[in-house]
């Protein structure tokens, strides 16, 4: 029989059934001291259950539940903690902090995990013996002092590091400006020192160093005027000038370079102006006759070239020198000894590469040389500069007098170097063989150099030689 909804009224018959709901109320042996309650029996049989199985333990803040099938109860679903996540399973101490209530017993997780990560260093102390760890400190205490006492003179130690470490770009292996012989020219490699301008004479300035080149049917062209190393001390201007131009194109072309140098006790500002003009002026007067010149040079006419430049020649010389006149006209105590006057020298190409022949012409002191086979060769005086077997040059007293005019029609000849240059140049390479051989070792290559490297080249230095210098060198393909 079951009772629904609220009681009726009571009867003698069933009495006894609300007495059993109504509960002990201090009549059992056991609980003299029980409370009368208003629990039922299906409140008691869920306490009950509880001590048996922890999944119908009843939540201690939440209401007891009323029903007796607790997995079908809905009402009971709420009481049960919620289960956690494989995450929180695997990571415990990922729990979120809503847990914290709950989370005695869970915090104890990590711990339990942490315990063999740590071991090792737990181990550790026992393999060593306390002893042991308390003697080292004594015994390196005593040599840890010395260390300290020497530790003194080690600020010095690390200043030498950084001069080592900068000696490569202030003191390098290679100079920049290569020398030769056993002891070093006596003036700096670089410029020093600036010329002192004027200013209402700013357009006659010079600048320290010149470089030009060109390339055209088979030859390569370099040129380069380069200040000498006392006029760089002494702060004076580049007397030598250097002018290179093309006049026409295709096979009437002409590529003629002109280098020019005041004497030596000419003025130096003077000179230098008088060397720029005189080139600009010779240079004129072969551009007006470019149709004759080049026709002569593609048939190889030897005496009309040297007939009609020699008069070109010495007439720009003349105004180099600062005469008025030629050179037959000055007095024999006013002439200055042949090393001593003006130079200039051209070098006249035709850009046909039918022409087979450059000619070089000039006056005063100066070089053309031919580098062939690795020996070089005086083209003016038509003799071997150098003995291959290594003998020193000829001496000076034996070499040819300089003529007015100097004129060689040179052959265009595959792997042939043709070295025009001023004294400046001239002279090393004439009376140090280092110099030569240098250049040489330098010009063997397959492939002529670049601008740059030229000029490196001719720069190389050697004791004595501190003039300016301005050459232009010719490679046949």
């Amino acid at each position: 029989m079951n009772e629904q909804g609220a009681p009726g009224p009571t009867r003698s018959d069933d009495a006894w059934w609300h007495t059993v709901y109504t509960g002990p109320a201090g009549t059992l042996p056991d609980t003299p001291d029980a409370v009368a309650d208003t629990t039922s029996v299906d409140d008691w049989f869920t306490a009950a259950a509880g001590l048996f199985d922890p999944r119908h333990r009843p939540a201690e803040d939440t209401p007891p539940p009323t029903g007796t099938d607790l997995e079908t109860d809905p009402d009971t679903a709420h009481a049960v903690p919620p289960q956690r996540s494989w995450a929180e399973a695997a990571w415990p101490e990922l729990r979120p902090t809503e847990d914290a209530p709950d989370g005695g017993a869970r915090d104890e997780q990590p711990h339990s995990v942490e315990p063999p990560v740590v071991q090792p260093p737990v181990v550790q102390p026992p393999v060593v013996a306390p002893s042991v760890l308390a003697k080292p400190p004594r015994a390196e205490a005593p040599p840890a002092e010395p260390p300290r006492a020497e530790a003194a003179p080690e600020p010095e130690v690390p200043s030498a590091p950084p001069s080592d470490r900068g000696a490569p770009w202030r003191e390098p292996e290679t100079p920049t400006v290569p020398h030769v012989g056993e002891r070093p020219p006596t003036y700096a490699a670089e410029p020093t020192a600036l010329p002192v301008s004027d200013p209402d004479a700013l357009g006659a300035i010079v600048p320290d160093t010149a470089v030009d080149g060109a390339r055209f049917a088979t030859t390569t062209l370099r040129a380069v005027s380069i200040r000498g190393d006392s006029a760089r001390y002494r702060g004076e201007p580049r007397r030598d000038a250097l002018l290179t131009v093309r006049f026409g194109d295709a096979e009437d072309g002409l590529v003629l370079t002109v280098l020019a140098g005041p004497a030596r006790p000419a003025d130096a500002g003077w000179g230098s102006a008088a060397a720029t003009d005189a080139a600009r002026q010779l240079a004129a007067a072969i551009g007006r006759s470019r149709a004759e010149l080049a026709a002569d040079l593609r048939a190889g006419a030897r005496d009309r070239l040297r007939y009609g430049l020699q008069r070109i020649a010495l007439q720009a010389a003349a105004r180099l020198r600062g005469e008025t006149g030629s050179a037959e006209d000055v007095p024999p105590e006013q002439a200055l000894p042949p090393e001593e006057t003006a130079s200039l020298h051209c070098l006249l190409m035709s850009t046909d590469p039918a022409a087979t022949h450059r000619a070089a012409f000039g006056t005063g002191p100066g070089g053309l040389y031919l580098l062939r086979s690795g020996h070089w060769i005086d083209a003016y005086a038509a003799r071997l500069l150098h003995h291959p077997d290594g003998q020193p040059p000829l001496p000076p007293a034996a070499r040819p007098a300089l003529r007015p005019f100097r004129f060689r029609l040179v052959p265009a000849t595959a792997g042939d170097i043709l070295l025009l240059c001023t004294p400046g140049l001239a002279d090393p390479i004439a009376e140090e063989p280092a110099v030569a051989h240098f250049l040489s070792s330098h010009w063997a290559h397959p492939h002529p150099p670049g601008t740059v490297d030229f000029l490196r080249q001719v720069q190389v230095r050697a004791k004595g030689y501190a003039d300016d210098r301005t050459a232009a060198a010719v490679w046949t393909d």
